[in-house]
């Protein structure tokens, strides 16, 4: 069964998009396939290599929208490496960064590539809170206000392609994740990239950090709910003058996220949009 992955197709009215995208990014973190409207139903394409995350995200969305359909399948592995090869086309990002898949690696690129093995993990930059993350990474670096020589925190790291961006900014840090199978991929991208020596990696969260390690940089693409759990500890890990940029957000949750961390003494955060998404950045 190693071979094998679940596949879940799901078919709904669009009205349903911004519940049903919610749900996915909370349960299926590594993406999901649109595969547009077809007789006015959106439809989407999930794979899981474990038949239990299959059937919590299946209970999660029946929970919430009853009239969704759903359809599961078994697909040999083989068969969605060979779908990413197709959809995992190179991404620019800002005038600096391009992220491209391990199979294009080796083809000049118009800006610095961040070369990525594509695995069940969250974070390939075709996702917006990704690209707003390294976006937000380039326009700091043009403002001067990210430099080469300081600190970052990774928290979430999943496919490490964020602290990459940061060590290939110049910076030195820590990656961290709460699951092993995000940290061994991210390991393996830091390898790709040669950051390694910038990039230390680990599983854990921010409580696994010594109250006294302070970041100039904190990247922290993850959930509205969690990051508002977690603003007292992140913010005490934030160097001043320092840096912090949240995602992870949907549109609707901005505020109640921006106020739990002006609640801990920062100032009110830029925020900016893509999609449904939300990116705040604070200064210190």
């Amino acid at each position: 069964m190693e071979n094998k992955l679940t596949r879940l197709d799901i078919s709904y009215t669009p009205e349903r998009d911004d519940l049903v995208t919610a749900l996915l990014y909370m349960h299926t973190p590594w993406g999901w396939q649109d595969e547009g409207l077809k007789d006015g139903l959106r439809r989407l394409t999930v794979h899981f290599d474990r038949p239990e995350q299959s059937a919590e995200t299946e209970a999660a969305l029946l929970d919430a929208c009853p009239d969704i359909t759903l359809e599961t399948s078994s697909v040999d592995n083989a068969d969605w490496n060979s779908a990413w090869k197709k959809y995992f086309t190179p991404i620019p990002v800002g005038t600096r960064f391009v992220v491209v898949p391990s199979w294009l690696k080796d083809e000049p690129q118009a800006a610095q590539p961040i070369v990525i093995e594509p695995k069940m993990a969250f974070g390939t930059g075709h996702h917006q809170t990704t690209a707003l993350c390294l976006g937000a990474l380039d326009t700091l670096t043009s403002a001067g206000i990210i430099v080469a020589g300081q600190t970052f925190l990774d928290l979430g790291t999943g496919s490490g392609i964020l602290g990459i961006a940061a060590a290939k900014l110049g910076l030195a840090g820590l990656g961290l994740d709460i699951d092993p199978v995000a940290v061994d991929n991210a390991r393996e991208n830091a390898a790709l990239n040669g950051v390694e020596d910038r990039l230390e990696l680990g599983v854990g969260s921010i409580d696994s950090i010594a109250a006294d390690r302070r970041f100039d940089c904190i990247l922290a693409n993850i959930l509205a709910n969690p990051l508002i759990d977690m603003a007292e500890d992140i913010r005490g890990r934030l160097a001043a003058p320092g840096v912090l940029v949240l995602s992870g957000i949907l549109r609707e949750q901005a505020d109640r996220v921006a106020e739990a961390y002006m609640g801990q003494g920062l100032p009110a955060p830029k925020i900016s949009f893509s999609g449904e998404w939300a990116l705040l950045v604070f200064r210190t």
